[in-house]
């Protein structure tokens, strides 16, 4: 039996071998690494609070800086309800020039500076997306709409009636023009033919809902003749002039201008300036208190209304931009696959169909019933501000939701070309395959019949072996 001390001895006595010692030395140092980053990791709890803190704040700002808009349209709300006489008409700040003209002037002149020429020469000639996105946007959902509100107003539903009509003006707005997701944005062609096709739906709309409206004292605000003379006027003044010239601007100074957005931050800026028309619009409102009549069921019926439209709307769009035909009719024809627009596209079109604008639908409601009651104009701006709020919500659930569509989409059609490039290689080497065989098959039966010569002359030749 081995004693303590022997073992020892023996312990002492063997010497390991260089990769052994190595070894054993990394495994010291990993250890000892190990170690001090144990050592590190361990925080006072002072410094777990500074870390929480930091968290927190990183957080917050992200928050902030994706949903900033959001938070100010509920800040320039309460301020209009607690001083309305600063932001209404003929107040502190005289909005109706302050605002309603110089804000707009400015949100257009953005829009202008922000619009790229070659994309909107690219637009253009896609007429068939287009005209898809304008049909569904100012011709599917306003009738649809109007349709719907005449058959609640026949049925008496207990509604506000200026609300149920301000969801109709919601509906024949055009398309958002702050998107940057939608293709039909850089081509301006959604600002353009809402600045018509919107003022000319309200007033086909309006007289046939007041007539059927069960409110007639409230309803009948809403009503009056539009003068399309001044529309116009306001409208080329204050929405196309700006437009223009900023796009003047854009094509004579590009890279200035370009930098000069990013630098100043103009789409923040379009924002702000859109933030206190809304603060104007509500302060007239409060002023006026049109407000009093409006319940909290009614406030409660239009948000769960417009969020069944949202849905319905992107649907719609989806189903119109994506066809479904049945595949085994008459096998597949190439003009059916052209009827279908691409992942993107559809996506494009469901943002365009289903959104609408509040930089143009407060300003359109605006002009539209500048005779009327300034206080009407705040419950008939309600909705559309609703629906934008809303919009903005579903839409951050939509993107994510369409963002995996379109990349599994990506995915499918590169195992598609990778199949088509492995049977094209697959039938090249079977070809090349065929082509050595056959070949070598030639040069068998070649040397066969030579060889087979060969014999015959030395058959036929008995001197030659003399």
């Amino acid at each position: 039996m081995t004693t303590l001390k022997e073992a020892s001895s023996f312990a002492s006595d063997v010497t390991f071998s260089k990769p052994f010692q190595q070894q054993k030395s990394h495994l010291g140092k990993q250890q000892s690494i190990s170690f001090s980053e144990k050592s590190v990791s361990v925080l006072s709890p002072k410094e777990k609070r500074s870390n929480k803190l930091q968290k927190i704040k990183s957080t917050a700002k992200s928050i902030f800086l994706k949903y900033w808009f959001l938070l100010g349209l509920v800040i320039s709300i309460i301020l209009a309800w607690r001083f309305p006489d600063v932001g209404r008409k003929d107040g502190y700040i005289h909005a109706e020039w302050s605002i309603k003209w110089g804000a707009v002037v400015i949100i257009f002149l953005i829009s202008g500076l922000s619009l790229r020429t070659r994309i909107l020469a690219q637009t253009l000639l896609r007429v068939r997306l287009h005209l898809l996105i304008q049909v569904i946007n100012l011709v599917l959902i306003p009738f649809f709409v109007f349709g719907l509100i005449l058959l609640f107003f026949k049925l008496r539903m207990p509604v506000n009636s200026l609300l149920l009509i301000g969801v109709v003006i919601a509906a024949s707005t055009p398309t958002t023009v702050s998107s940057n997701v939608v293709m039909t944005k850089n081509a301006n062609g959604n600002e353009a033919s809402g600045i018509f096709v919107s003022p000319a739906l309200v007033s086909v709309f309006q007289g046939p809902l007041i007539a059927a409206s069960p409110e007639d004292e409230s309803a009948n605000t809403a009503g009056g003749s539009v003068d399309f003379a001044m529309v116009l006027k306001q409208l080329g003044l204050t929405v196309l002039l700006p437009l223009v010239v900023g796009q003047l601007i854009q094509i004579a100074f590009t890279e200035p201008v370009a930098k000069f957005k990013v630098k100043c931050r103009l789409s923040d800026v379009s924002s702000l300036c859109l933030l206190l028309m809304v603060w104007s619009v509500f302060s007239d409102a409060v002023h006026a208190g049109s407000f009093s009549a409006v319940a909290g069921k009614d406030i409660a019926a239009i948000v769960i209304l417009n969020f069944c439209f949202y849905i319905l709307f992107s649907l719609s769009s989806l189903f119109l931009a994506r066809l479904p035909y049945p595949k085994s009719v008459c096998g597949r024809l190439k003009w059916l696959d052209n009827l279908q627009y691409s992942r993107e596209d559809t996506v494009a079109v469901m943002f365009c169909g289903a959104t609408k604008t509040v930089a143009m639908g407060v300003p359109l409601i605006n002009v539209l019933y500048q005779k009327g009651d300034p206080g009407t104009i705040g419950v008939l701006s309600t909705p559309l501000l609703l629906y934008h709020v809303e919009q903005l919500i579903l839409g951050n659930i939509e993107v994510e939701i369409l963002k995996k569509w379109v990349e599994r989409g990506k995915r499918r059609l590169e195992e598609q070309k990778a199949d088509e490039i492995l049977d094209d290689n697959s039938s090249d080497q079977q070809q090349t395959t065929t082509l050595a065989s056959t070949h070598l098959n030639r040069d068998e039966e070649s040397a066969y019949d030579s060889g087979v010569t060969r014999l015959e002359d030395v058959h036929y030749n008995p001197h030659k072996g003399q």
